[in-house]
């Protein structure tokens, strides 16, 4: 089978009638169509193409092979508007933590729709890390440590990590150390072990400890809200929660609180317009998000 750009250089020549015409518009020289007509020629060992006066003029096997490719490049062009047509119309998918898009995404989301009102979302919120090269996800938002192998990734949002609890919890106790803290029972966001890092680093070894709530990710935040335990999270999550009073961080450290980093995630290459928008705007809220976030030394 000859390269494409040779069977392209070809086509383009018999339809315009000239390699001047055709080099105009593939956007290379003529020097260069002339070029892949005679490297198609030698390799199929037949001539297509003759000087015919100033001119150039199909011989019977150019006029065959001429005809045969026009009716394919109709076909690839009608593909590759009905592929781009689609695209067009896809919703824009992306998967993302259940906490991530309890606390942070949907309070966004009115704005979002006032915004892009003809863009459709689809998230699928999940704590499993989602294969973007064997699904339709155009994007994802992970929490962890970039880079992941195979994909483009950049920092959308990093947070203090932060402890809270209801105020009815502590019932008048006083939490000035990391080990006041195991006399409280506590919530826990399953698959995660952030409290038993925290505690760890703060010289408090757990042991036996039995009054731990396991949840998925925005019940475990509802649960600490209601005072079933004390929890830990990202402080963006709940500023509004500290801001009220309905959570207090007794041990609140901005400068000492280890960071939780989100990223947003997606195949290498370019974004179609609509993911690409929706990309710009999760990007816009993180910095405007960033910049309310108490500054670290």
């Amino acid at each position: 089978m000859p390269p494409l750009s040779m069977l392209r250089a070809f086509e383009a020549a018999a339809r315009c009638g000239g390699f001047s015409a055709a080099g105009r518009e593939l956007n290379v020289t003529h020097a260069a169509v002339a070029q892949q007509v005679r490297g198609l020629e030698q390799r199929l060992g037949v001539t297509l193409m003759r000087r015919d006066g100033r001119g150039l003029e199909l011989t019977v096997d150019g006029h065959r092979l001429a005809g045969k490719l026009g009716a394919g490049m109709e076909t690839f062009r009608a593909a590759l508007t009905e592929v781009m047509d689609d695209a067009g119309d896809r919703p824009v998918r992306i998967t993302l933590t259940p906490t991530f898009l309890a606390s942070w995404l949907m309070p966004r989301l009115s704005a979002f729709r006032e915004t892009y009102p003809d863009i459709e979302l689809m998230l699928n919120p999940s704590p499993e890390v989602v294969d973007l090269q064997r699904t339709e996800h155009d994007l994802a938002i992970r929490f962890g440590t970039a880079p992941w192998a195979g994909l483009a990734s950049e920092l959308l949002l990093a947070s203090p990590v932060v402890v809270v609890i209801a105020p009815k919890l502590l019932r008048g106790r006083t939490i000035d150390t990391a080990n006041d803290l195991l006399s409280l029972p506590w919530v826990q966001e399953i698959g995660t072990d952030e409290w038993q890092v925290w505690l760890a680093a703060h010289g408090v070894q757990v042991k036996g400890k039995k009054d731990i709530l396991h949840l998925p990710g925005p019940l475990s935040t509802e649960a600490i809200r209601r005072g079933d335990g004390v929890g830990m999270t990202a402080r963006i999550f709940v500023e509004d929660d500290l801001a009220k009073g309905v959570l207090v961080a007794p041990l609140d450290d901005p400068e000492e609180a280890p960071l939780t980093a989100y990223h947003l995630v997606h195949r290498p290459g370019s974004l179609r317009a609509k993911v690409a928008a929706v990309a710009d705007w999760l990007r816009r809220e993180a910095a405007a998000e960033a910049s309310n976030l108490m500054p670290r030394a």
